[in-house]
């Protein structure tokens, strides 16, 4: 995918994920198809409509990785 075709995908990913709660949505770095090792280099996860991106998912972790430390 070209930068513009895949933004115009994530947009309308977003759009569909939004109308139905139950869409969830990884979106890879890499084929795992030519390698399962793929399936860690996650770009971007939709969940329950909503988008996280890298640094929205690292933030969520670390909330995480604080909340068992206590």
């Amino acid at each position: 995918l070209t930068r513009g075709s895949f933004d115009g995908f994530l947009q309308s990913a977003l759009v569909r994920s939004s109308d139905r709660s139950d869409t969830d949505l990884v979106l890879l770095d890499a084929d795992p198809l030519t390698d399962i090792r793929s399936t860690r280099r996650i770009s971007a996860v939709i969940a329950n409509g909503r988008l996280f991106d890298r640094a929205a998912r690292a933030q969520l972790l670390k909330r995480v990785e604080t909340a068992l430390k206590h």
